[in-house]
């Protein structure tokens, strides 16, 4: 920084000093001169006036009430060019999606367990399912786990509001019973951690852990042809009727089952399932691991049998503990992907032989262990884990971004700044991404939602929805005043049928609760 020296002029072209001249002497357009540095002082304190002004002035200005409105607001921002990033660009589709998600309202509840024990109200809707029943009666089912033990059925029933309503449904259906089922023949000797529905072969699936050691899939076969007949006959009947087959993990390669997710109709599997001990795939009745299993220490002889060995600190990430997976949207059929406890997430080709995977071309970093792992959109990849983090990346120019900036940890994006998720792991989150609601395009779109967790021991259960277009959260009325006992487990969005627009079901506690559009 140049010093203003009492009767000299700094010029900072030459980068030099000049003594001030009087007009008289000095040539008539010296920079120096006396009259030159007396106007460019006035035009400096002429144009230091108007900033001044202009920063008060933009201080009095206050934004029209009317844009915060999600309808109002984000058309009249279209109309005057004044549209930003996530406002709606082009077709509306964010517009529609906020002021649809703006209108959400709770549409009842169904209660699973009625009658479990006593501190009921305590336990939480560790996985949860949600899905259609019969077509031509429009009953939905829920199927559902508290705390890991208790699975439980039971149909969602709806009149013409879309609201779910038992005293209607008793006289519309008389012949129906629809006091929720428990299925104890499960969970006699292990417990149940997710439960997801493959909807190519109608086959419900529950991820199971054995007390003893050990976990395995239950698949319920659907004997008839129709979709939703084997669904009806679990809450019926239990499951003697259903003819269940057990698919194991032997020879103790895995203890923990942390994520299943059903395959796409293009997929020749029938789920992907994630371990402590890497990704498992259901593929012709049999449970396998994509990779043999890594290096394990010696048992100690009078270790527990449930109690899992040490990991092999050298192995690749898709063989650690992987806590989500899912199928990336371009190529669902032979692309996975697989977000791990390391916080590396992994975009595996199954084409291609394991052995010429790669941990530096093959997986891109998150900044915390990756929870949650979506695919959104042909090449969009969605993240989300402890340490409130959630970012949206692509994968095609995942080797570009780390090679241009040169540092360890990859650029997504976008983030989601409000996301927060102190320190757990076992947090709800699902995405829309139908058409109409933000979703559809080849560049992805929709709406998150997302379970929120702090480390407060006071703190309640909320529930927040976030845009895909810029990871900005959005009004979602009801969903706002989600205030569980305990952190929400189990979220999905399901569109019944019958119902007129997608719902978003909540594990609140052991309550399910619907949260659907008012009109």
């Amino acid at each position: 920084m140049n010093r203003d020296i009492p009767g000299f002029y700094y010029d900072s072209v030459k980068r030099r000093y000049f003594r001030i001249e009087k007009s008289q002497t000095a040539p008539s357009q010296a920079e120096w001169s006396a009259r030159n540095v007396k106007r460019r002082a006035a035009e400096q304190a002429e144009e230091e006036k108007r900033r001044a002004r202009l920063r008060r002035d933009a201080q009095k200005v206050r934004r029209a009430r009317v844009e915060t409105v999600p309808l109002m607001g984000g058309l009249l921002a279209r109309e005057t060019g004044m549209s930003r990033r996530g406002d709606g660009v082009g077709s509306g589709d964010e517009v529609v999606a906020r002021a649809w998600a703006g209108s959400l309202a709770e549409k009842g509840e169904v209660r699973l367990w009625p009658s479990v024990g006593v501190g009921l109200d305590y336990r939480t809707v560790s996985a949860m399912w949600v899905g259609g029943g019969v077509e031509d009666d429009g009953l939905g089912i829920v199927c559902g786990v508290l705390e890991r033990l208790w699975p439980s059925s039971s149909f969602i029933p709806r009149d013409a509001d879309d609201r779910i309503n038992f005293q209607f449904a008793a006289g519309r259906y008389p012949r129906v019973g629809f006091q929720p089922r428990i299925v104890r023949e499960l969970t006699s000797q292990g417990g149940v951690t997710a439960i997801k529905c493959h909807e190519p072969s109608s086959r419900i699936l529950l991820a199971y852990e054995s007390f003893l050691g050990g976990v395995g899939i239950w698949q319920f076969r659907v004997r008839a042809q129709e979709g939703g007949a084997g669904l009806v006959q679990l809450l019926r009947g239990g499951i003697d009727g259903l003819d269940p087959y057990f698919a194991s993990l032997g020879n103790g390669s895995a203890f923990t089952i942390r994520a299943l997710q059903p395959a796409p109709p293009s997929s020749r599997l029938t789920c992907l399932v994630g371990t402590d001990r890497g990704i498992a795939q259901l593929h012709n009745d049999a449970l396998t691991l994509l990779t043999p299993p890594p290096r394990q220490g010696q048992r100690h002889p009078h270790r527990r049998r449930r109690q899992p060995c040490a990991p092999d600190p050298d192995a690749p990430p898709w063989q650690g503990d992987v806590l989500s997976v899912d199928f990336l949207h371009q190529n669902s059929a032979d692309t996975v992907l697989a977000g791990t406890r390391s916080g590396r997430v992994c975009l595996l080709d199954l084409r291609v032989p394991p052995r010429q995977w790669s941990a530096r071309s093959n997986t891109f970093r998150h900044p915390s262990s990756t929870a949650h792992v979506r695919s959104v959109g042909a090449y969009h990849v969605l993240a989300a884990g402890p340490l409130d983090a959630m970012a949206l990346y692509d994968v095609r120019f995942l080797r570009q971004r780390r090679q241009q900036h040169r540092q360890q940890q990859t650029l997504p994006l976008f983030t989601f700044p409000a996301y927060r998720n102190a320190a757990h792991l076992c947090v709800g989150l699902d995405v829309l991404t139908e058409p109409g609601y933000g979703g559809g395009g080849g560049g992805g779109g929709g709406i998150v939602a997302a379970a929120h967790a702090t480390n407060r021991a006071d703190d309640r259960g909320t529930v927040a929805l976030y845009s895909l277009r810029d990871g900005s959260r959005i009004s979602g009325a009801a969903v706002d005043a989600v205030r569980a006992p305990g952190v929400v487990q189990s979220l999905q969005w399901q569109t019944l049928p019958g119902d007129r627009h997608p719902s978003l079901f909540v594990g609140e506690g052991p309550v399910v609760r619907k949260y659907s559009f008012w009109a």
